[in-house]
């Protein structure tokens, strides 16, 4: 059991982010939690017209509800609004697809009809190598191609929640295979080389908060790898140290990288992140089974 004690949790405890006080109260202290003060910090972030918002931006609203670790009734959305895929509205495994997937899953709606079919014919669309397609760009195809790193970053920790969630898919295993053959991060064709290379704060081996569709942060695919109880496998070790290089002194963890115009409270880049310290802290209580 993590000491509540120790000067890290009682930084995360204090009350400038109630999102992260709740989610380390009830995940890593395992302790319950009132959350109303969580909802109405979260509410008070979000634009007013929020919930008639369409496309992405429906997606990270929704996301940010699931980051704090509420509940779909935390949202107050119409439940078929909030699952979001119909008939208008097709699932097209493409990235905010998955993140908007793998937020339902949290939101406690994965065993809904509508999320549970698109669930269980998710291996039908996956790929020889393991990965995901955008359906729209995949159909055009006249080959068989790579899938896009993107997508399987959000499917990863989209496996994760299902894993967490006693939720069965097919797909963790092949999808495992694809991070494997990639070192996680790199080319097949070039094992030294990013998939993802861009600026410094913004590649997939920096800490980046909170995810969006073009990219994940380190500590959310190592947390993701724990979830799935792979965090000993020594093919994680790189990704270990690269994490480790980024805690200070007294324990907590740098934002290497933040979106310009967040769906959550933003924090400083190069300063230490309590939502960066508490993933960082949740892969290693799931690998350490503490």
């Amino acid at each position: 059991m993590i000491n509540k004690d120790f000067s890290v949790i009682k930084w995360l405890l204090e009350n400038n982010n109630p999102a992260v006080k709740y989610r380390t109260q009830t995940e890593l202290l395992d302790q319950y939690a009132e959350k109303t003060e969580v909802v109405a910090w979260l509410s008070a972030s979000l634009p007013t017209d929020w919930k008639e918002r369409r496309g992405l931006w429906a997606t990270y609203f929704l996301n940010s509800f699931a980051e704090c670790g509420l509940t779909f009734e935390d949202t107050g959305l119409d439940k078929e609004k909030a699952i979001g895929f119909g008939d208008d509205a097709q699932f097209d495994e493409n990235c905010g697809d998955y993140m908007r997937l793998r937020a339902l899953v949290r939101l406690g709606l994965g065993d809904e009809p509508t999320v549970a079919a698109i669930i269980k014919k998710l291996s039908e669309r996956q790929l020889p190598d393991g990965g995901f397609l955008c359906l729209h760009r995949l159909d055009k195809l006249k080959r068989i191609p790579k899938s896009c790193v993107k997508v399987n970053m959000f499917a990863l920790l989209f496996c994760a929640e299902c894993k967490k969630k006693g939720i069965h898919t097919d797909t963790t295993e092949p999808l495992l295979n694809y991070f494997w053959n990639h070192r996680l991060f790199y080319r097949t064709d070039n094992l030294e080389t990013l998939i993802l290379n861009a600026r410094e704060g913004w590649r997939t081996i920096d800490t980046f908060y909170p995810f969006e569709v073009m990219r994940v942060g380190l500590q959310n695919i190592l947390e993701a790898f724990c979830a799935l109880d792979y965090g000993n496998d020594s093919r994680l070790n790189e990704a270990w140290e690269l994490l480790k290089q980024q805690q200070t002194p007294d324990g907590k963890y740098l934002l290497n990288g933040t979106l310009s115009k967040s769906y959550l409270p933003k924090e400083r880049v190069g300063k230490p992140s309590k939502w960066i310290t508490f993933y960082a802290l949740l892969a290693q209580k799931e690998r350490d089974g503490i």
